[in-house]
């Protein structure tokens, strides 16, 4: 594992295997909430960009316009994507690179099951959006004890929904809830 932390302090592939919630606030859960481009479509629009398959979105603001930021990963390169909001367009992608060299076996195992997990990034955010009836601003994956799960927060007016979605099977494992963009331990 000591390559992923490599990776991780490079920035190539750590953002994708953050938390969610890092960045999320008010403001930021009202725009998503409000903003005319899904996080699937923008996943679609990146993926198809970059022939990836992506591992995190999120949102961020540069030079006051908020965009989705899609991770995207191929078995030897790592691309974020940057997707307006309202427009739905690729705003701009930065390559990171090729990360095989970087990575022991461990991490090329977690991706490979990753890359072959029956669920995707896009359906454990519906399944995460269906469950709460709100919208994701934000999902990702972790691998805990070789078991891929995705970590995805949906806003439904002013809470903020943190659920666990099971790559094998796609069905929510665990929910908690925060209010206004706060993180919670309350359980659902």
């Amino acid at each position: 594992m000591a390559a992923m932390a490599t990776v991780i302090a490079l920035g190539a592939a750590g953002t994708a295997f953050a938390e969610t919630g890092e960045h999320e606030d008010n403001k930021e859960v009202g725009v998503v909430l409000g903003a005319k481009t899904a996080p699937s479509q923008a996943i679609a629009t990146a993926e198809q960009k970059t022939g990836g398959r992506a591992v995190r979105i999120d949102v961020e603001k540069e030079n006051g316009v908020y965009l989705y930021e899609i991770k995207t990963m191929t078995p030897d390169k790592v691309a974020n994507v940057f997707v307006d909001l309202v427009s739905g367009q690729v705003v701009r992608v930065d390559n990171e690179g090729p990360i095989t060299k970087l990575l022991d076996r461990d991490d090329k195992d977690e991706l490979a099951r990753l890359a072959a997990a029956p669920t995707t990034l896009p359906a454990a955010i519906a399944a995460a959006e269906q469950h709460v009836g709100g919208k994701a601003i934000e999902a990702s994956f972790d691998d805990e004890n070789g078991t891929i799960l995705y970590k995805v927060a949906v806003a439904k007016d002013s809470i903020v929904h943190h659920l666990t979605v099971d790559s094998t099977t796609g069905k929510i494992t665990k929910a908690a809830v925060g209010e206004d963009g706060e993180h919670g331990e309350h359980e659902d």
